[in-house]
Protein backbone atom coordinates (compact mmCIF):
# COMPACT_ATOMS: atom_id res chain seq x y z
CA UNK A 1 0.00 0.00 0.00
CA UNK A 2 2.47 2.59 -1.22
CA UNK A 3 0.01 5.47 -1.04
CA UNK A 4 -0.73 5.05 2.67
CA UNK A 5 1.88 6.12 5.21
CA UNK A 6 0.65 5.77 8.79
CA UNK A 7 3.72 7.10 10.58
CA UNK A 8 2.68 9.87 12.95
CA UNK A 9 -0.93 8.61 12.94
CA UNK A 10 -3.19 7.60 15.81
CA UNK A 11 -5.03 4.32 15.29
CA UNK A 12 -8.66 4.22 16.47
CA UNK A 13 -10.56 0.94 16.42
CA UNK A 14 -14.05 -0.08 17.45
CA UNK A 15 -14.17 -3.14 19.69
CA UNK A 16 -15.99 -6.12 18.24
CA UNK A 17 -16.44 -9.82 18.85
CA UNK A 18 -14.20 -10.40 15.83
CA UNK A 19 -11.05 -8.62 16.99
CA UNK A 20 -9.12 -10.03 14.03
CA UNK A 21 -10.44 -7.10 11.96
CA UNK A 22 -8.83 -4.68 14.43
CA UNK A 23 -5.60 -6.67 14.65
CA UNK A 24 -4.91 -7.02 10.91
CA UNK A 25 -4.22 -3.32 10.07
CA UNK A 26 -1.98 -3.01 13.14
CA UNK A 27 -0.01 -6.09 12.13
CA UNK A 28 0.08 -5.09 8.47
CA UNK A 29 1.48 -1.59 8.98
CA UNK A 30 3.98 -2.78 11.58
CA UNK A 31 5.37 -5.19 8.98
CA UNK A 32 5.53 -2.24 6.53
CA UNK A 33 7.61 -0.30 9.08
CA UNK A 34 4.79 2.22 9.35
CA UNK A 35 3.72 1.73 12.94
CA UNK A 36 1.15 3.99 14.59
CA UNK A 37 2.11 6.47 17.31
CA UNK A 38 -0.84 5.60 19.56
CA UNK A 39 -3.70 3.12 19.66
CA UNK A 40 -7.18 3.87 20.99
CA UNK A 41 -10.06 1.48 21.45
CA UNK A 42 -13.73 2.50 21.43
CA UNK A 43 -15.83 -0.09 23.26
CA UNK A 44 -19.33 -0.55 24.62
CA UNK A 45 -19.60 -1.05 28.34
CA UNK A 46 -22.33 -2.54 30.52
CA UNK A 47 -23.93 -4.46 27.70
CA UNK A 48 -26.72 -6.82 28.71
CA UNK A 49 -25.53 -9.31 26.12
CA UNK A 50 -21.73 -9.41 25.91
CA UNK A 51 -18.83 -8.46 28.17
CA UNK A 52 -16.67 -6.64 25.61
CA UNK A 53 -13.93 -6.19 28.20
CA UNK A 54 -12.90 -9.84 27.77
CA UNK A 55 -12.37 -9.38 24.04
CA UNK A 56 -10.46 -6.14 24.69
CA UNK A 57 -8.20 -7.94 27.16
CA UNK A 58 -7.47 -10.69 24.65
CA UNK A 59 -6.57 -8.17 21.96
CA UNK A 60 -4.27 -6.35 24.37
CA UNK A 61 -2.48 -9.61 25.22
CA UNK A 62 -1.95 -10.47 21.56
CA UNK A 63 -0.65 -6.97 20.73
CA UNK A 64 1.83 -7.09 23.59
CA UNK A 65 3.08 -10.52 22.52
CA UNK A 66 3.55 -9.27 18.94
CA UNK A 67 5.37 -6.18 20.23
CA UNK A 68 2.77 -3.81 18.82
CA UNK A 69 2.91 -0.78 21.07
CA UNK A 70 -0.36 -0.37 22.93
CA UNK A 71 -0.23 1.64 26.15
CA UNK A 72 -3.19 -0.24 27.62
CA UNK A 73 -4.35 2.38 30.11
CA UNK A 74 -7.85 3.60 30.81
CA UNK A 75 -7.36 6.78 28.80
CA UNK A 76 -6.74 4.61 25.70
CA UNK A 77 -10.14 2.94 26.11
CA UNK A 78 -13.02 5.17 25.09
CA UNK A 79 -16.05 3.57 26.73
CA UNK A 80 -19.60 4.29 25.63
CA UNK A 81 -22.52 3.03 27.67
CA UNK A 82 -24.82 0.55 25.95
CA UNK A 83 -27.80 2.87 26.48
CA UNK A 84 -26.01 5.67 24.58
CA UNK A 85 -24.99 3.66 21.52
CA UNK A 86 -27.69 5.14 19.31
CA UNK A 87 -27.15 8.73 20.54
CA UNK A 88 -25.03 10.12 17.71
CA UNK A 89 -24.69 13.56 19.30
CA UNK A 90 -23.39 12.03 22.52
CA UNK A 91 -20.88 9.89 20.61
CA UNK A 92 -19.76 12.95 18.64
CA UNK A 93 -19.11 14.84 21.88
CA UNK A 94 -17.03 11.91 23.17
CA UNK A 95 -14.99 11.88 19.95
CA UNK A 96 -14.40 15.63 20.14
CA UNK A 97 -13.28 15.52 23.76
CA UNK A 98 -10.81 12.70 23.11
CA UNK A 99 -9.50 13.28 19.59
CA UNK A 100 -9.77 16.99 18.69
CA UNK A 101 -6.09 17.49 19.58
CA UNK A 102 -4.93 14.58 17.40
CA UNK A 103 -3.59 15.83 14.08
CA UNK A 104 -3.76 12.57 12.11
CA UNK A 105 -6.10 9.65 12.81
CA UNK A 106 -6.48 6.30 11.10
CA UNK A 107 -10.05 5.16 11.80
CA UNK A 108 -10.75 1.44 11.47
CA UNK A 109 -14.55 1.29 11.28
CA UNK A 110 -14.82 -2.42 10.36
CA UNK A 111 -16.30 -3.50 13.68
CA UNK A 112 -18.45 -0.42 14.18
CA UNK A 113 -22.19 -0.07 14.50
CA UNK A 114 -23.91 2.41 12.26
CA UNK A 115 -24.33 5.21 14.90
CA UNK A 116 -20.57 5.08 15.59
CA UNK A 117 -19.76 5.36 11.92
CA UNK A 118 -22.16 8.27 11.42
CA UNK A 119 -20.60 10.11 14.38
CA UNK A 120 -17.08 9.50 13.04
CA UNK A 121 -18.14 10.72 9.60
CA UNK A 122 -19.39 13.99 11.13
CA UNK A 123 -16.25 14.39 13.22
CA UNK A 124 -13.82 14.09 10.30
CA UNK A 125 -15.64 16.43 7.89
CA UNK A 126 -12.96 19.13 8.18
CA UNK A 127 -10.03 16.79 8.88
CA UNK A 128 -8.25 16.34 5.54
CA UNK A 129 -5.45 14.09 6.80
CA UNK A 130 -7.58 11.39 8.49
CA UNK A 131 -7.92 7.94 6.97
CA UNK A 132 -11.09 5.83 7.08
CA UNK A 133 -10.46 2.11 6.76
CA UNK A 134 -12.56 -1.03 6.64
CA UNK A 135 -11.75 -4.61 5.76
CA UNK A 136 -13.84 -6.15 2.99
CA UNK A 137 -13.83 -9.73 4.23
CA UNK A 138 -15.48 -11.41 1.27
CA UNK A 139 -12.85 -10.03 -1.12
CA UNK A 140 -10.00 -9.90 1.43
CA UNK A 141 -9.28 -6.25 0.68
CA UNK A 142 -8.34 -3.29 2.85
CA UNK A 143 -10.36 -0.30 1.69
CA UNK A 144 -9.02 3.12 2.72
CA UNK A 145 -10.46 6.58 2.11
CA UNK A 146 -8.90 9.99 2.70
CA UNK A 147 -10.88 13.21 2.40
CA UNK A 148 -13.72 11.27 0.69
CA UNK A 149 -11.31 9.90 -1.92
CA UNK A 150 -10.59 6.18 -2.33
CA UNK A 151 -6.86 5.82 -1.68
CA UNK A 152 -6.44 2.03 -1.57
CA UNK A 153 -8.54 -0.98 -2.41
CA UNK A 154 -5.86 -3.66 -2.31
CA UNK A 155 -5.56 -7.23 -1.12
CA UNK A 156 -3.37 -7.74 1.89
CA UNK A 157 -1.36 -10.77 2.97
CA UNK A 158 0.26 -11.49 6.33
CA UNK A 159 2.63 -14.42 6.09
CA UNK A 160 3.00 -15.06 9.81
CA UNK A 161 -0.62 -15.06 10.97
CA UNK A 162 -1.23 -17.96 13.34
CA UNK A 163 -4.31 -20.00 14.16
CA UNK A 164 -3.66 -19.57 17.87
CA UNK A 165 -3.81 -15.80 17.34
CA UNK A 166 -7.24 -16.04 15.71
CA UNK A 167 -8.48 -18.21 18.57
CA UNK A 168 -7.02 -15.97 21.27
CA UNK A 169 -8.56 -12.87 19.71
CA UNK A 170 -11.96 -14.44 20.24
CA UNK A 171 -11.32 -15.50 23.82
CA UNK A 172 -10.91 -19.22 23.26
CA UNK A 173 -8.74 -21.13 25.67
CA UNK A 174 -5.96 -22.81 23.74
CA UNK A 175 -2.55 -24.32 24.24
CA UNK A 176 -0.24 -22.20 22.10
CA UNK A 177 2.58 -24.77 22.17
CA UNK A 178 0.29 -27.49 20.81
CA UNK A 179 -1.08 -25.29 18.04
CA UNK A 180 2.02 -25.50 15.90
CA UNK A 181 1.85 -27.10 12.47
CA UNK A 182 1.33 -30.78 13.16
CA UNK A 183 1.35 -32.20 9.66
CA UNK A 184 4.40 -33.77 8.08
CA UNK A 185 6.39 -31.73 5.60
CA UNK A 186 8.05 -34.94 4.37
CA UNK A 187 7.69 -35.01 0.58
CA UNK A 188 7.36 -38.82 0.59
CA UNK A 189 4.29 -38.61 2.84
CA UNK A 190 2.76 -35.87 0.69
CA UNK A 191 3.35 -38.00 -2.40
CA UNK A 192 1.85 -41.03 -0.66
CA UNK A 193 -1.43 -39.25 0.06
CA UNK A 194 -1.49 -37.68 -3.40
CA UNK A 195 -1.33 -41.16 -5.00
CA UNK A 196 -3.71 -42.69 -2.46
CA UNK A 197 -6.30 -39.96 -3.18
CA UNK A 198 -6.04 -40.43 -6.95
CA UNK A 199 -6.85 -44.13 -6.56
CA UNK A 200 -9.59 -43.38 -4.05
CA UNK A 201 -11.36 -41.01 -6.43
CA UNK A 202 -11.22 -43.50 -9.30
CA UNK A 203 -12.39 -46.64 -7.49
CA UNK A 204 -15.86 -47.03 -6.03
CA UNK A 205 -14.77 -50.46 -4.79
CA UNK A 206 -11.90 -48.92 -2.79
CA UNK A 207 -14.18 -46.26 -1.32
CA UNK A 208 -16.72 -48.88 -0.28
CA UNK A 209 -14.08 -51.05 1.40
CA UNK A 210 -12.74 -48.09 3.38
CA UNK A 211 -16.24 -46.99 4.41
CA UNK A 212 -16.99 -50.52 5.62
CA UNK A 213 -14.18 -50.14 8.19
CA UNK A 214 -16.61 -47.91 10.13
CA UNK A 215 -19.03 -50.77 10.79
CA UNK A 216 -18.70 -52.55 14.11
CA UNK A 217 -19.27 -56.00 12.66
CA UNK A 218 -16.62 -55.62 9.94
CA UNK A 219 -13.71 -58.05 9.95
CA UNK A 220 -11.16 -55.25 9.75
CA UNK A 221 -8.14 -57.46 9.15
CA UNK A 222 -9.88 -59.12 6.21
CA UNK A 223 -11.01 -55.81 4.69
CA UNK A 224 -7.58 -54.26 5.10
CA UNK A 225 -6.03 -57.18 3.21
CA UNK A 226 -8.59 -56.66 0.43
CA UNK A 227 -7.78 -52.94 0.29
CA UNK A 228 -4.07 -53.65 -0.01
CA UNK A 229 -4.82 -55.80 -3.05
CA UNK A 230 -6.76 -52.96 -4.72
CA UNK A 231 -4.25 -50.12 -4.26
CA UNK A 232 -1.03 -50.03 -6.25
CA UNK A 233 2.32 -48.24 -6.12
CA UNK A 234 1.94 -47.03 -2.53
CA UNK A 235 4.75 -47.13 0.02
CA UNK A 236 4.14 -50.38 1.89
CA UNK A 237 5.48 -49.11 5.21
CA UNK A 238 3.28 -46.01 5.16
CA UNK A 239 0.28 -48.08 4.08
CA UNK A 240 0.80 -50.45 7.01
CA UNK A 241 1.20 -47.49 9.36
CA UNK A 242 -2.13 -45.86 8.56
CA UNK A 243 -3.94 -49.17 9.05
CA UNK A 244 -2.32 -49.78 12.42
CA UNK A 245 -5.00 -49.40 15.03
CA UNK A 246 -4.08 -49.01 18.71
CA UNK A 247 -6.14 -47.64 21.56
CA UNK A 248 -2.91 -46.37 23.07
CA UNK A 249 -2.16 -44.23 20.05
CA UNK A 250 -4.03 -40.92 20.37
CA UNK A 251 -3.78 -40.30 16.64
CA UNK A 252 -5.55 -43.57 15.87
CA UNK A 253 -8.19 -43.57 18.60
CA UNK A 254 -10.61 -42.32 16.01
CA UNK A 255 -11.91 -44.77 13.44
CA UNK A 256 -9.27 -45.97 11.01
CA UNK A 257 -11.06 -44.54 8.01
CA UNK A 258 -11.73 -41.26 9.84
CA UNK A 259 -7.98 -40.83 10.26
CA UNK A 260 -7.38 -41.69 6.60
CA UNK A 261 -10.12 -39.33 5.36
CA UNK A 262 -8.73 -36.45 7.41
CA UNK A 263 -5.24 -37.08 6.03
CA UNK A 264 -6.43 -37.35 2.42
CA UNK A 265 -8.35 -34.07 2.73
CA UNK A 266 -5.59 -32.29 4.63
CA UNK A 267 -2.81 -33.10 2.20
CA UNK A 268 -5.03 -32.25 -0.76
CA UNK A 269 -5.69 -28.83 0.78
CA UNK A 270 -1.96 -28.36 1.32
CA UNK A 271 -1.17 -29.34 -2.25
CA UNK A 272 -3.53 -26.84 -3.86
CA UNK A 273 -3.27 -23.92 -1.43
CA UNK A 274 -0.08 -24.16 0.62
CA UNK A 275 1.40 -20.91 -0.67
CA UNK A 276 -1.81 -19.06 0.27
CA UNK A 277 -2.11 -20.51 3.78
CA UNK A 278 -0.74 -18.62 6.77
CA UNK A 279 -1.32 -21.55 9.12
CA UNK A 280 -2.99 -24.96 9.14
CA UNK A 281 -3.59 -27.44 11.94
CA UNK A 282 -4.94 -30.97 12.14
CA UNK A 283 -6.99 -32.37 15.04
CA UNK A 284 -6.90 -29.64 17.66
CA UNK A 285 -9.23 -29.24 20.64
CA UNK A 286 -10.38 -25.87 21.98
CA UNK A 287 -12.88 -24.79 24.59
CA UNK A 288 -14.92 -21.68 25.29
CA UNK A 289 -13.82 -21.11 28.89
CA UNK A 290 -12.59 -17.56 28.43
CA UNK A 291 -15.76 -16.47 26.67
CA UNK A 292 -18.02 -17.39 29.56
CA UNK A 293 -16.85 -18.29 33.06
CA UNK A 294 -19.91 -20.49 33.45
CA UNK A 295 -18.87 -22.71 30.56
CA UNK A 296 -17.82 -26.19 31.57
CA UNK A 297 -14.28 -27.28 30.77
CA UNK A 298 -15.86 -30.30 29.12
CA UNK A 299 -17.49 -28.16 26.45
CA UNK A 300 -14.81 -28.72 23.84
CA UNK A 301 -14.78 -28.51 20.05
CA UNK A 302 -12.26 -30.39 17.99
CA UNK A 303 -11.34 -29.06 14.59
CA UNK A 304 -10.29 -31.83 12.22
CA UNK A 305 -8.60 -29.31 9.94
CA UNK A 306 -8.34 -25.60 10.77
CA UNK A 307 -7.00 -23.29 8.07
CA UNK A 308 -6.10 -19.61 8.33
CA UNK A 309 -5.39 -17.69 5.14
CA UNK A 310 -2.84 -14.90 4.87
CA UNK A 311 -5.67 -12.36 4.90
CA UNK A 312 -7.26 -13.64 8.10
CA UNK A 313 -10.00 -15.85 6.70
CA UNK A 314 -10.64 -18.85 8.93
CA UNK A 315 -11.93 -22.15 7.56
CA UNK A 316 -12.83 -25.25 9.56
CA UNK A 317 -13.12 -28.64 7.87
CA UNK A 318 -15.05 -31.34 9.68
CA UNK A 319 -14.06 -34.69 8.14
CA UNK A 320 -16.72 -37.31 8.83
CA UNK A 321 -16.19 -40.82 7.54
CA UNK A 322 -19.52 -41.81 9.07
CA UNK A 323 -22.26 -40.10 11.04
CA UNK A 324 -22.51 -36.61 12.47
CA UNK A 325 -25.39 -35.43 14.63
CA UNK A 326 -27.08 -32.08 14.26
CA UNK A 327 -25.55 -30.85 17.53
CA UNK A 328 -22.02 -31.45 16.26
CA UNK A 329 -22.81 -29.65 13.01
CA UNK A 330 -24.25 -26.65 14.84
CA UNK A 331 -21.31 -26.55 17.26
CA UNK A 332 -18.83 -26.52 14.37
CA UNK A 333 -20.73 -23.68 12.72
CA UNK A 334 -20.86 -21.72 15.98
CA UNK A 335 -17.15 -22.13 16.67
CA UNK A 336 -16.20 -21.02 13.15
CA UNK A 337 -18.37 -17.92 13.33
CA UNK A 338 -17.20 -17.17 16.87
CA UNK A 339 -13.60 -17.18 15.71
CA UNK A 340 -13.97 -15.28 12.46
CA UNK A 341 -17.46 -13.83 12.15
CA UNK A 342 -19.56 -14.14 9.02
CA UNK A 343 -16.42 -14.52 6.90
CA UNK A 344 -15.59 -17.82 8.58
CA UNK A 345 -16.48 -20.93 6.67
CA UNK A 346 -17.46 -24.27 8.29
CA UNK A 347 -17.27 -27.19 5.85
CA UNK A 348 -18.10 -30.89 6.04
CA UNK A 349 -15.80 -33.19 4.07
CA UNK A 350 -17.45 -36.54 3.35
CA UNK A 351 -16.08 -39.80 1.89
CA UNK A 352 -18.33 -39.35 -1.14
CA UNK A 353 -17.80 -37.62 -4.45
CA UNK A 354 -19.59 -34.52 -5.70
CA UNK A 355 -22.05 -36.46 -7.88
CA UNK A 356 -22.95 -38.76 -4.98
CA UNK A 357 -23.58 -35.83 -2.63
CA UNK A 358 -25.83 -34.24 -5.26
CA UNK A 359 -27.76 -37.51 -5.57
CA UNK A 360 -28.29 -37.69 -1.79
CA UNK A 361 -29.41 -34.06 -1.59
CA UNK A 362 -31.77 -34.53 -4.52
CA UNK A 363 -33.23 -37.66 -2.95
CA UNK A 364 -33.69 -35.85 0.35
CA UNK A 365 -35.28 -32.69 -1.04
CA UNK A 366 -37.42 -34.20 -3.80
CA UNK A 367 -38.29 -37.53 -2.11
CA UNK A 368 -37.56 -39.34 -5.35
CA UNK A 369 -35.77 -42.60 -5.97
CA UNK A 370 -32.09 -42.70 -6.75
CA UNK A 371 -31.23 -43.07 -10.40
CA UNK A 372 -29.89 -46.49 -11.33
CA UNK A 373 -26.25 -45.38 -11.23
CA UNK A 374 -26.66 -44.33 -7.59
CA UNK A 375 -28.77 -47.24 -6.32
CA UNK A 376 -25.85 -48.35 -4.17
CA UNK A 377 -26.29 -45.24 -2.01
CA UNK A 378 -29.43 -46.79 -0.54
CA UNK A 379 -27.31 -49.52 1.02
CA UNK A 380 -27.02 -49.57 4.82
CA UNK A 381 -23.28 -49.02 4.36
CA UNK A 382 -24.00 -45.36 3.47
CA UNK A 383 -26.73 -44.73 6.06
CA UNK A 384 -24.66 -42.71 8.54
CA UNK A 385 -23.01 -40.75 5.73
CA UNK A 386 -26.41 -39.83 4.32
CA UNK A 387 -27.48 -38.68 7.78
CA UNK A 388 -24.30 -36.64 8.27
CA UNK A 389 -24.81 -34.82 4.97
CA UNK A 390 -28.42 -33.98 5.81
CA UNK A 391 -27.46 -32.81 9.35
CA UNK A 392 -24.75 -30.56 7.91
CA UNK A 393 -27.10 -29.04 5.36
CA UNK A 394 -29.73 -28.31 8.02
CA UNK A 395 -27.08 -26.65 10.22
CA UNK A 396 -25.86 -24.43 7.38
CA UNK A 397 -22.52 -26.13 6.72
CA UNK A 398 -21.24 -26.54 3.20
CA UNK A 399 -20.71 -30.16 2.15
CA UNK A 400 -17.74 -31.03 -0.06
CA UNK A 401 -16.63 -34.25 -1.68
CA UNK A 402 -12.94 -35.06 -1.78
CA UNK A 403 -12.96 -34.45 -5.54
CA UNK A 404 -14.28 -30.88 -5.05
CA UNK A 405 -11.62 -29.48 -2.74
CA UNK A 406 -9.53 -27.63 -5.33
CA UNK A 407 -12.48 -26.13 -7.21
CA UNK A 408 -14.36 -25.14 -4.05
CA UNK A 409 -11.30 -23.56 -2.44
CA UNK A 410 -11.11 -21.19 -5.41
CA UNK A 411 -14.33 -19.59 -4.15
CA UNK A 412 -12.65 -18.53 -0.91
CA UNK A 413 -8.93 -18.40 -1.59
CA UNK A 414 -7.16 -16.80 -4.54
CA UNK A 415 -5.13 -19.81 -5.73
CA UNK A 416 -3.36 -17.93 -8.50
CA UNK A 417 0.38 -17.50 -7.95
Amino acid sequence: MSKVDTKGYVYVMISTLNQMVNYIPLKYFKEKDSEFDEIYNITIQESDFVDNNKWDEQLSEVLKRDEIVFNDKDDKHIRIHQNDVNDIENTLEILESNFSDKKKIFWNITGGQRPFILAINQFIQDREDDYICYLEGNKSKMVIFKDDELIENDSYNLDDLKIYTALELMGFQINKEELEKNYSSDDSIKEFYKNFLAQYLNSQELRGKLISLNKKDTDKDKVIKEIKKIVTNLDENLLNEIFTYSDKDDKKQKKIFGYILESLAGYKILKVAENKIADINFSEKINHLRQDDRTSEKEIDEFDIALLTKNGKFMIFECKSGGMGGDVAKSTKYSTYAVSGVYGKPILITPLLEKEIIAIRRKSTLSQNYKDEFEYLKDDLYKTIRQAINSAIRAGLEVWGLDEIEEKLKKYIDLKD
